[in-house]
């Protein structure tokens, strides 16, 4: 794989540089009109982007000093379903917000009582008319205390093995009997997390994604989709501190005299390169319609404790000095207060990385299942009605 961009004089980067130059501060609405906050869509929401014009698209952007809009949850994971599943008054209502960042998505997949297998949900959602009536309790939900949007899995055929009779919806987070409650972790900072609470919340039927017992795939999809996304060089969930700006930062405090530090940083250095390869890859698959594997699930497998040992070094290089709130372990790094390019708050938040998303222990249980065609972990209820095995249960 040729990784050399096209130079300076490059038609393509000459027209991307130009757009910049004559909107200096573009709104997220001005980035989602020309195409450039999913540059590797079809028109009219991307432009069909190779990849080679989407990573000059996304230089430039960083050249320019713009920010593009931070919606992962629809641009990264689950958004792009509706451009094969979804209807086209879907489209026309949903995707113009989320793409311009003005309105939040949020995943509501996780349960209490299902822990890691996401096809034992409860979540009930019943059909009653032209409406669905949804009862259940999510939890681990990024966002949802923000989010206008929430991409539901729920239960719609409850006589049907577990995995079988699941649906998705895109709801209103502003829907009647919908309560969202904070769960406070020990950053400090403002909450990621979220528990939700459906208590008979109404959803129109034309909100179903899909038909309905497609919810699995569709999760599934998403979810790779999302693990492929968040396993780009920076430290926490792809982004923030990367190991590039470990060692410069190491470097500009003299650290790296220590000879047993070099060979730490040495090492971290060479897994980000490989993390770096490996998201390039997943980019060139995406742009060619690839369909997101089991690829996804080594990446995130790897990426995760990769970021914690990126933020782990840099605090153990401050000494002492890094057990105090707000010192920053490399003064040319300053970043914004709660979020991934702060280091004390990707250091904090840290732990989170080999939990969320799939943990450590689900994603090698996909590599050995997909990838290694290792036996499957036995589990009775997957072949039974989900309505027999509760009572079994």
């Amino acid at each position: 794989m040729d990784f050399e961009l096209p130079g300076e004089d490059h038609p393509q980067r000459r027209a991307v540089r130009a757009w910049f130059e004559a909107n200096p501060e573009p709104s997220g609405r001005d980035l989602a009109a020309a195409g450039y906050v999913v540059p590797h869509w079809p028109r009219p929401w991307g432009l069909a982007a190779e990849p080679e014009l989407q990573l000059i698209i996304d230089e430039e952007m960083k050249r320019a000093g713009v920010v593009p809009p931070r919606n992962p949850v629809a641009i990264n994971n689950c958004a792009q379903s509706l451009l094969t599943h979804g209807t086209e008054a879907q489209r026309q209502r949903l995707l113009p917000p989320a793409l311009s960042g003005e309105e939040l998505w949020c995943m509501l997949f996780s349960e209490p009582s299902g822990g890691s297998d996401l096809g034992a949900l409860r979540t009930v959602a019943r059909r009653a008319g032209d409406h669905y009536v949804v009862k259940g309790h999510k939890i681990w939900t990024s966002l949802a205390h923000k989010a206008k949007v929430g991409v539901l899995v729920a239960r719609t055929q409850p006589d049907l093995p577990k995995h079988q009779g699941l649906s998705e919806f895109l709801i209103d987070m502003d829907s009647p009997g919908l309560t969202v409650r904070p769960i406070i972790d020990m950053s400090g900072d403002e909450n990621e997390y979220n528990e939700v609470f459906l208590d008979d919340v109404r959803v129109p039927a034309d909100r179903l994604l899909g038909k309905e017992g497609e919810g699995w795939a569709l999760s599934m999809t998403q979810l790779q989709t999302e693990r492929v996304a968040l396993s780009k060089p920076g430290a926490i969930w792809g982004s923030g501190p990367s190991a590039r700006e470990l060692v410069e930062g190491l470097s500009e405090i003299g650290a790296l005299s220590d000879g047993a530090l070099r060979d730490e940083a040495a090492d971290i250095y060479i897994e980000g390169e490989i993390l770096r390869l490996l998201a390039l890859r997943a980019l060139s698959d995406r742009m060619n319609a690839r369909t997101p594997g089991p690829e996804g699930a080594i990446s995130k497998m790897l990426a995760a404790p990769h970021g914690q040992r990126v933020v782990d070094l840099a605090k153990r290089a401050q000494g002492a000095r890094g057990l105090i709130a707000g010192e920053q372990p490399f003064p040319s790094q300053l970043g914004g207060k709660g979020t991934f390019e702060d280091w004390d708050y990707a250091f904090w938040f840290s732990p989170a990385v080999t939990l969320g998303v799939g943990t450590q222990e689900i994603l090698k249980n996909v590599v050995a299942e997909r990838v290694l065609g290792l036996p499957r972990d036995a589990d009775p209820t997957a072949r039974v009605p989900w309505s027999q095995s509760r009572k079994a249960g």
